[in-house]
């Protein structure tokens, strides 16, 4: 692509942001060092003071009600193996079934990741992390949850 309709659409983009728009990111990651860099990118995106990213395990993983719940979860390819990235997406399923959230979107190459999480996706969409062929799992009703 030509430089010069890269800066002009970027600076087109950067001219749309809304500024004022309600959000907030937070994110969490096991790894110390992995939240260290999410937390230092995001100052460098600008968005330092709307995003943040704290240590924590998916088993403790409680969403707000009406949180949006946006997961890359390792799956076997870059971090850990197989195994482990299934007994994750088990474990996220488990969480997300006892605290759900208005929706949960996980980008995964896990191509049972459906399986391993115990519900099948209202959605799925083929993209790509990087070069590798991944899929967006795209849960948006919460589960049933038993009346009292």
């Amino acid at each position: 692509m030509p430089a010069d309709i890269w800066a002009e659409q970027r600076q087109k983009a950067l001219d749309e942001v809304r500024k004022d728009a309600a959000f907030e990111g937070i994110g969490y990651d096991i790894d110390p060092a992995a939240v260290a860099l999410a937390n230092a990118n995001a100052k460098l995106a600008g968005v330092g003071d709307r995003c943040r990213f704290e240590v924590a395990d998916v088993r403790e993983f409680r969403a707000l009600d009406n949180a949006t719940v946006l997961t890359n979860p390792p799956y076997g390819e870059r971090l850990g193996d197989a195994s482990e990235a299934a007994s994750l997406a088990r474990t996220l399923g488990q969480v997300w079934q006892a605290h759900p959230a208005q929706g949960l979107y996980a980008i995964t190459a896990d191509a049972e990741f459906e399986q391993h999480f115990g519900k099948k996706a209202a959605r799925r969409r083929k993209i790509y992390n990087g070069m590798i062929p991944c899929q967006l799992y795209m849960y948006f009703e919460q589960p049933k949850r038993e009346r009292k």
